[in-house]
């Protein structure tokens, strides 16, 4: 009698038991309610996260950990696989930027960027977070995905910056990334390369993106995309990050197309990261800056440095700029000796760049920072200081005579040697292992960023990012220019589908060849290919050429 009246107790026991166990495995209810193609509620490899829905469809999911906190003794390390969490985390609201000083630069104290990260700033190292935007589907077929790298001189910026919604409109899954920037994210030294196997530092924010892009791979197809589609891309810093992986071995099938926007690094004159010895000496020099001068303790001296302190030594300016570095596993060797040696990613491109660049920055430094426009003979002596033995040939082929103003001549130099004939170069070098496309965003009338009143900006640097990733911070778009955009887009989530951006209702973008050299023009005015692209920037005379002292990107 006593056994059977145990059973059903011991019965309802292991019921509630049971029970227990799959809610700690499983979300509510409420989940399964919401399951289907466009579900606010997504399973990840480390637990559930709930995003939010978007007008006009789709969903929006922000903060996503991909990696633990490079914080304590985590700060330059590999990052770490993020920690698991039960429930369901809110993932409504995007983290914060990787630290970094504000861009409030202007003289009203407004930002140089329209970037909200530009706006604040950030002293949070617990930044190792992504965004993923979606389309809204209606069906399970996997979409291609766009990850993309922002720019910001790796210094500057957050993945929370680029609204996707154009984009996902266009059948694209958008994943958007934060890395570690400036000092946090590219510094080596040698107290740091003594902790690791292969006795190499640096490149962490590269680490961060592979890192994302593995995440993407495990988790993508939760929320709708194809792990087979993946496009890598980026704008400035982070289309040069994303040419680096292009030759990194450890970034082997993360990706299998990529976009490069006004960044390049594998053809000469673009973006070189530093050998190990002279990113270590550049090390050495900033911990010295920070009161860690003794090499026995550098690593946990460096390691205790508060974030405030370390942001405002990295400073702004060309002081910022932290370049990768060849020695660490992650990027073994240049890319130009990788290419060389055919040890490369290579996947069909779709690279480019703005046909004012340079301009931008012009305005920034010259005008508004810098005391005012150049005359001529303040041209000249630039130019001199910046290039040395080459300054008289500049000066023949870009007389200040030949632009409106000294500003124009300055920016053309600076676009072409810079910006433009690199580009080329990159496409021209990939062009023999894999499709490319290339493009020159030609829009004379692009919402500016910051006042020029010296210096008409064009079609300058980053200006076609408002066309790809819709903002508030600038003025609206004319009805042509939103013309332009609605094609451009067309022809980024086509690439992103397919590896080739044409497709029926836009013009033909024919192929890049070394042979053919044809790049194709987005302006409002004229879509379509042109065979002038070298001759108008010179690229004759950059190739191979210079890199001049006090760099800006």
């Amino acid at each position: 009698m006593r056994v059977s009246r145990l059973r059903p107790a011991l019965a309802r026991a292991t019921a509630a038991s049971a029970a227990l166990l799959l809610s700690l495995a499983i979300p509510p209810s409420t989940a399964h309610a919401e399951a289907g193609p466009d579900s606010l509620v997504v399973r990840t490899d480390r637990g559930w996260v709930r995003g939010a829905a978007v007008h006009g469809g789709g969903r929006v999911f922000h903060g996503i950990p991909f990696a633990a906190p490079p914080t304590g003794e985590l700060r330059w390390r590999p990052p770490r696989p993020a920690a698991r969490w039960s429930g369901i985390r809110k993932a409504t609201e995007p983290a914060h930027p990787c630290p970094q000083l504000p861009l409030t630069l202007l003289p009203d104290g407004g930002p140089v960027l329209p970037g909200e990260s530009n706006r604040t700033g950030s002293t949070v190292e617990d930044c190792l977070y992504l965004n993923v935007r979606t389309p809204a589907r209606g069906s399970a077929r996997p979409l291609p995905v766009l990850v993309w790298l922002h720019g910001g001189a790796n210094a500057y910026g957050a993945g929370s910056d680029y609204d996707g919604a154009a984009l996902a409109a266009r059948g694209v899954v958008v994943v958007t990334v934060n890395y570690r920037l400036g000092a946090l994210g590219f510094l080596a030294h040698p107290a740091l390369s003594a902790e690791n196997a292969d006795h190499a530092s640096g490149d962490y924010g590269l680490m961060d993106q592979q890192a994302a892009l593995r995440w993407v791979r495990r988790n993508i197809g939760a929320f709708g995309g194809d792990r087979n589609r993946v496009t890598l891309g980026g704008q400035s810093a982070g289309s040069a990050d994303t040419c680096l992986h292009v030759a990194s071995p450890t970034a082997k099938g993360l990706f299998h197309r990529v976009i490069q926007q006004s960044g390049a690094c594998a053809g000469g004159g673009g973006l070189t990261p530093l050998p190990p010895a002279a990113a270590e000496r550049k090390g050495s020099d900033f911990a010295a800056s920070v009161g860690c001068t003794d090499p026995t303790t550098a690593a946990d001296c460096l390691r205790a440095v508060p974030t405030t302190e370390l942001i405002r030594a990295t400073g702004t300016g060309t002081a910022s700029l932290w370049a990768p570095n060849t020695g660490p596993r992650i990027l073994p060797r240049s890319p130009h000796t990788a290419w060389a040696e055919g040890r490369v990613n290579a996947v069909p491109t779709l690279s480019g760049s703005t046909h004012d660049e340079y301009r931008y920055f012009t305005a920034l430094y010259v005008d508004l920072l810098g005391g005012g426009p150049l005359t001529p003979d303040s041209y000249a002596a630039l130019i001199r200081l910046q290039y040395g033995d080459r300054a008289a040939a500049i000066l023949d082929t870009y007389p200040a005579s030949a632009y409106p103003s000294a500003n124009l001549a300055y920016s053309a130099v600076n676009t072409d040697q810079r910006f433009a004939c690199p580009a080329r170069a990159d496409s021209r070098l990939y062009s023999g292992r894999a499709p490319v496309y290339a493009y020159e965003f030609a829009d004379a009338q692009a919402p500016p960023f910051i006042p020029a009143p010296h210096t008409p900006q064009g079609s300058f640097h980053a200006s076609e990012l408002a066309y790809l990733f819709p903002t508030e911070a600038l003025a609206p778009l004319t009805p042509a220019q939103r013309r332009l955009s609605a094609t451009m887009t067309a022809y980024w989530a086509r690439f992103a589908a397919t590896g080739d951006p044409g497709m029926p209702g836009t013009p033909p973008w024919p192929r890049h060849t070394a042979d053919g050299d044809r790049v194709q023009v987005l302006s409002p005015g004229r879509v379509g290919p042109t065979t002038r692209f070298a001759a108008d920037h010179h690229c004759s005379f950059w190739q191979p050429g210079p890199v001049p002292r006090g760099v800006v990107r």
